[in-house]
């Protein structure tokens, strides 16, 4: 297990475990994980690896959350969509991924990471890579 650890983010007091594993390049998160974030339509087009213009207003039908609850968390800041590149997935293949940028928390430091979509990530909601681990020394010296 020297290579992966599993870490507790946070994304706008909502906590997540997150797949740290310093053998991956790049930084990979589900479609179900953004799909969280999503309403209708928008939500079905992400869970299909198919990004479009991103919705800040949360589908609560399907959280276990309150619908007063989610109406007050503003995710304009949470994510947005940066383009395309091909990488190196979870399933050992490249492919084309739609890239979103993710703000979250980890031990109260804030991260602005560059994630990849990649349907094959079946460990958690998202991998952490090389990238963000060799950051996470640097922070903590």
């Amino acid at each position: 297990m020297r290579n992966k650890a599993k870490i507790l983010i946070q994304v706008k007091g909502l906590g997540f475990t997150f797949l740290l594993d310093k053998r991956m390049k790049h930084n990979l998160i589900s479609p179900t994980f953004l799909a969280f974030f999503k309403i209708g339509k928008q939500r079905d087009s992400l869970l299909n690896n198919d990004i479009e213009a991103i919705s800040t207003k949360p589908e609560y039908n399907s959280l276990p959350f309150l619908p007063s609850y989610v109406d007050s968390i503003s995710l304009e800041d949470t994510f947005h969509y940066v383009g395309k590149k091909v990488v190196w997935c979870s399933d050992n293949k490249f492919r084309e991924c739609k890239t979103v940028k993710l703000n979250f928390e980890y031990e109260g430091h804030p991260y602005s990471e560059l994630f990849f979509v990649d349907k094959s990530v079946e460990e958690g909601y998202a991998i952490l890579g090389s990238t963000f681990w060799s950051r996470l020394i640097c922070d903590s010296k």
